[in-house]
């Protein structure tokens, strides 16, 4: 199956007391980023690091929580 869309995660997303975790489904960065800001309501104070996977083949990842 062929697919130009990518996985986008965002961790460190928008931190307070612990950091945050935000994902898109795109075929681009500025496409993920207008969901993110769209699912949000506003736009991120900050983004946090990025992560970009392709859907072509298996991938695995996991955001531990802090306290």
């Amino acid at each position: 199956m062929k697919t130009n869309m990518k996985l986008f995660i965002w961790t460190g997303f928008c931190p307070d007391y612990t950091s945050g975790l935000a994902f898109a489904l795109a075929k681009n960065r500025d496409d993920a980023e207008q969901q993110i800001e769209k699912a949000l309501g506003y736009p991120p104070y900050e983004w946090g690091t990025l992560e970009i996977k392709r859907l072509d083949r298996r991938a695995a990842g996991c955001v531990t929580g802090g306290g």
